[in-house]
């Protein structure tokens, strides 16, 4: 137990990172007022990496009392793809107000962010999504943070990231 060559190995077999998709998050709809029954009820969701937009879908919202929904409006990869209606749940936590969440199409779960892979809206977990820090390696942290100590102008992470850097240009 614990002993050599134990523990994660993600060499040549590392999975989709949620950072690697479209990302569709209830509280972004909740800071624009989308739910709120006299709020607007449609919308242009963007994403944007390094200033450029990289990807962009239309929306439909319906809130009611009974059957409340989202429908996304969306172009994948140049193709477009059929309306995807999302239903919506909420709780009234003590301090008032309602907390929304979307449910997976896919398998119903109560999710705060639903992601946009290979043209399908669904959860991180429907997605087989982890996050990028996940797939880090840490095997050589405690070396960079032994050379931080003798150098006080760079801190361990940046030692990391430097080193990463090079291994990678030498791909």
């Amino acid at each position: 137990m614990g002993g050599y060559g134990s523990g994660r190995n993600y060499i040549g077999n590392v999975k989709a990172t949620v950072e690697d998709c479209y990302s569709i998050d209830a509280n972004v709809f909740a800071r624009g007022g989308y739910w709120d029954p006299l709020g607007l009820g449609f919308g242009i969701l963007r994403w944007k990496r390094g200033g450029n937009q990289i990807g962009a879908c239309s929306f439909n919202v319906h809130i009611d009392n009974a059957h409340s929904s989202i429908t996304f409006y969306y172009t994948y990869n140049g193709e477009k793809h059929p309306a995807t209606k999302v239903n919506l749940s909420w709780y009234t936590p003590g301090f008032g107000g309602k907390r929304y969440f979307f449910l997976c199409p896919n398998c119903g779960r109560r999710m705060r962010t639903l992601h946009i892979k290979y043209g399908e809206i669904a959860c991180r977990i429907c997605h087989n999504l982890t996050y990028a820090s996940c797939n880090e390696n840490h095997q050589f942290d405690s070396l960079f943070k032994h050379m931080a100590r003798h150098d006080k102008r760079v801190s361990w992470q940046d030692y990391k990231r430097s080193f990463n850097r090079r291994v990678k240009n030498q791909r």
